[in-house]
C-alpha cells in the first residue's frame, strides 16, 4: 500500500473527521446527549403512568379499554442529536467568518495606529488667535482649537474616525459642531 502524502492525509482528514457544531464543547456533549435521551424517556413514562392510575382495585372492562386507548395515543417526543459537521466545512466556515470580520476590533485599531503614525498634519495660527490643524491627503479633515496641542489632538481623533469608517469598522451616525456620534461594528 502506497504511503499518503501530507496533503492527501489532510484532504482525507477534512472529509472524514467531524466536529460538534451544535454550540457546546465536545466534553459537554458526552453528558448532555444521554441526558436529553433520558429526559424524553422519563417524560413519556410519566405520562403513561398518570393515565394508568385508576382508583380502586377492580376495573370495569369498558374503562380499561378507554384507558388503554388513551395510553396508546400518547406519543413519545422525538429527540435526535444533530449530526456533526465534516472538519473541512468547519474550517472553511471559520476562515470565511475570519475574513468577514477582518478590519474590526483589534485589527482595525492596529491599522488605525499604523495609519496615524504615517499621517501628516499641517498646523497654522489664524489671525484671531485660534489654531487650525489639517490632515494632508484627507479631504475635509480640518479642525480648530484654542491651542496648538488641542487642534492637533482633535485632528488626529477625527482622522482616526474617518479612517475607521473607510475600512468599515465604524459608522458615523451624526456629525455635530461639538462632536461625532458613531456606531461600532
Amino acid at each position: 500500500m502506497k504511503e499518503k502524502t501530507p496533503q492527501e492525509k489532510k484532504a482525507l482528514s477534512y472529509a472524514k473527521d467531524c466536529r460538534n457544531t451544535y454550540g457546546e464543547s465536545d466534553k459537554g456533549s458526552r453528558k448532555t446527549i444521554p441526558k436529553r435521551k433520558a429526559e424524553v424517556n422519563r417524560s413519556y413514562r410519566r405520562k403513561v403512568t398518570e393515565k394508568l392510575k385508576i382508583e380502586g382495585s377492580e376495573v370495569e372492562p369498558e374503562i380499561a379499554e378507554k384507558v388503554e386507548a388513551s395510553v396508546r395515543s400518547i406519543k413519545r417526543k422525538d429527540w435526535k442529536k444533530f449530526a456533526d459537521a465534516p472538519l473541512g466545512k468547519v474550517v472553511l466556515r471559520a476562515l470565511e467568518r475570519r475574513a468577514a470580520h477582518a478590519g474590526n476590533g483589534k485589527t482595525a485599531r492596529k491599522r488605525a495606529r499604523e495609519f496615524l503614525a504615517k499621517l501628516e498634519i499641517q498646523i497654522e495660527q489664524e489671525t484671531d488667535g485660534r489654531w487650525i490643524a489639517e490632515a494632508v491627503g484627507m479631504n475635509g479633515i480640518a479642525v480648530y482649537g484654542d491651542t496648538e496641542e488641542l487642534a492637533l489632538a482633535r485632528c488626529f481623533s477625527l482622522a482616526e474616525v474617518v479612517f475607521l469608517e473607510s475600512i468599515d469598522a465604524v459608522q458615523i451616525l451624526e456629525s455635530k459642531e461639538n462632536g461625532l456620534s458613531i456606531l461600532l461594528k
